[in-house]
């Protein structure tokens, strides 16, 4: 579970001081590309939430909040398995694992997976992905 804030203000905050945005949002519930207000000594500070790991995610002591350098937004996730493909499709990321299909958005969110039990082949298409499975063909439009 993580988050990852851009401030929108230019200013230089320190790594650590992630430690003291995540007391301030522990509790709340935040999503990626919304842009939060948290109060600091008094004063209001926004911050892109960059990247929500689940999206739409409550902030909790177990979370890890990650600031952002300004000018750079960097994603990322952690894959159950080593890929034996990737390709974007449309404006989606779609990553072939071993026996599964997972496709993710621009903001690395999670919008389909599946697990098959013979996976030969993912195929692009106009209309869709085209998955073989074994002797079947699954079509998955998205």
């Amino acid at each position: 579970m993580k988050v990852v804030l851009k401030p929108l203000a230019n200013v230089e905050l320190p790594q650590d001081f992630a430690e003291i945005l995540k007391a301030k949002l522990r509790g709340r519930e935040v999503k990626t590309g919304e842009v939060v207000t948290i109060d600091i000594l008094g004063k209001p500070l926004e911050f892109k939430v960059v990247q929500a790991t689940p999206s739409p995610i409550r902030v909790s002591d177990k979370t890890s909040v990650i600031i952002a350098r300004p000018g750079v937004e960097v994603l990322e996730i952690e894959l159950t398995g080593e890929p034996k493909e990737v390709f974007v499709y449309g404006d989606n990321i779609v990553v072939v694992l071993e026996n599964e299909v997972l496709i993710l958005n621009q903001n690395l969110e999670e919008i389909y997976r599946e697990r098959f039990e013979n996976l030969i082949k993912v195929i692009q298409t106009k209309a869709g992905l085209v998955v073989v499975d074994g002797r079947r063909l699954k079509l998955i439009k998205v």
